[in-house]
């Protein structure tokens, strides 16, 4: 660190020795934006001499452009600490002290000056809240590039006929292109959430000092302070209307993060889709070619692994549990304080980095793996998935009987209908049509057509 150990910062280092993790980078960074906007308040409002202000803001600049291994150097604390994030906030006001000292040769106090007219528990809370905001904003650019990506493979594929499949048992017919439909539609709406949850993270408690209640801070820095930072960010934020109740309680947190949960639970049905699809490819579903990014295994030669699918379904797996840490941890909010900001932010932050890689990393393997039309075309005659499109013209008992038939003379449907004169060979062309298949509903006129020679055929 710049001028060595500082004092709170090096007792917490050496006190925390929890975990093999530091604070977060992004934690820190927005937290050096929340003490420019307060020192850029006390500097206008008089409260903070000119030069000591600009000694403290020329210093946070600095800091901000450091590259992430000097800034790790800077700020490497143990996530998991006490004292609701205070070593988090005098790491901050420290690290700004010395550096503000040693390049403007005045004395600058950590606490007298840089954390003037501020608390851990406003600066913390509103460090989160902007952390949150600006990877919320990452996230919906790789959720939206994956929705691109399925709807690129989505009108590739709309030629494709192939198997549904409920309950993993041959259903009905449907297109590999409303297939991937499915999947980008719920992309879709996680985008919408995810807009939805950075609307609940706007209101900060900056200038509430240690209860929201401002107490310590004069009223012209308490509105300087919000001023500054809607300047300093690219996002709208405001001061919470209740900013006491904006100091104790984490709901609205725990509201965001589970638009988050949502997108892990998006992903895992995604990528186990693909998993799938892919099984075999020999003697599995075989109709989606993964690519072949990674040997499949030490003793079978040529295997190839689901290795992007399986690492976003652990990804979706870590965000799920980590939504259940989140809530606890936001219900234990006591009185008008939360003890347990520290995890709340670090875990907050591993979710939105793993949802983020995850979306990114599915939108590469989307781009880059295929639709094996011609097995999908073979699964499709092996099924009997067909014979829904004849229910308007022989109704259930048949049907049923035909498929029960088919089965126990071991043909495909095909065969049987046409050997058993049941439908001609063209009738049948018709009827397994892509647009007959494809289609909303079936088509009237072509099955009364149908009927008709039917009909006709009986008379005579």
């Amino acid at each position: 660190m710049t001028g060595g150990q500082l004092t709170e910062t090096a007792k917490a280092a050496e006190l925390y020795h929890l975990s093999p993790y530091a604070t977060p980078q992004e934690l820190v960074r927005a937290g050096l934006v929340v003490k420019k906007a307060c020192a850029l308040a006390n500097r206008s409002i008089g409260a903070l001499d000119r030069n000591l202000a600009d000694a403290i803001i020329s210093a946070i600049d600095e800091l901000a452009a450091l590259e992430p291994s000097a800034l790790g150097r800077e700020f490497p604390l143990d996530p998991f600490q006490g004292g609701a994030g205070t070593s988090f906030n005098m790491n901050l006001n420290e690290s700004i002290a010395a550096r503000a000292e040693a390049c403007a040769g005045i004395v600058v106090d950590p606490l007298i000056h840089v954390n003037m007219h501020q608390s851990t528990n406003d600066v913390a809370p509103t460090a989160l809240r902007i952390m949150l905001l600006s990877m919320l904003g990452g996230l919906e650019t790789e959720i939206e590039a994956l929705q691109q990506a399925l709807q690129v493979k989505e009108q590739e594929t709309a030629h494709v006929m192939k198997t549904a499949r409920t309950e993993l048992r041959d259903a009905t017919v449907i297109s590999a292109g409303r297939e991937f439909s499915t999947w980008a539609a719920a992309v879709a709406r996680d985008r919408w959430r995810i807009f939805k949850a950075r609307e609940r993270l706007k209101e900060v408690n900056i200038g509430g000092t240690a209860i929201g209640t401002g107490q310590g801070a004069p009223r012209a820095y308490i509105f300087g302070a919000i001023r500054e930072l809607q300047r300093l960010v690219p996002f709208p934020v405001t001061r919470a209307d209740n900013v006491v109740e904006a100091t104790s309680n984490y709901d609205s947190l725990l509201e965001a993060m589970g638009a988050v949960q949502v997108v892990a639970c998006n992903l895992r049905r995604t990528a186990n889709d693909f998993r799938l699809l892919a099984s075999g490819p020999g003697a599995g579903f075989g109709e989606i070619d993964l690519p072949s990014l990674l040997r499949g295994s030490s003793i079978m030669p040529g295997k190839v692994n689901p290795v992007i699918a399986e690492a976003v379904i652990q990804v979706a797996e870590r965000i799920e549990a980590n939504h259940g840490l989140i809530a606890r941890l936001c219900s234990m909010s006591e009185l008008q304080l939360n003890a347990f900001w520290p995890l709340i932010a670090y875990t907050a932050w591993e979710s939105l980095t793993l949802a983020r890689n995850g979306a990114a990393a599915l939108s590469r393997y989307t781009t880059e793996l295929r639709v094996n039309a011609e097995r999908c075309a073979r699964n499709l005659d092996a099924s009997y998935a067909k014979v829904v499109a004849l229910l308007p013209l022989f109704g259930y008992p048949a049907c049923e009987r035909f498929v029960a038939e088919a089965r126990e003379r071991g043909v495909t449907l095909d065969d049987y209908l046409v050997t058993t004169g049941t439908v001609s060979a063209p009738e049948l062309d018709e009827l397994w049509s892509r647009k007959n298949l494809n289609q909303l509903g079936y088509d009237e006129e072509l099955y009364a057509r149908i009927r008709s020679a039917h009909a006709s055929a009986a008379r005579t």
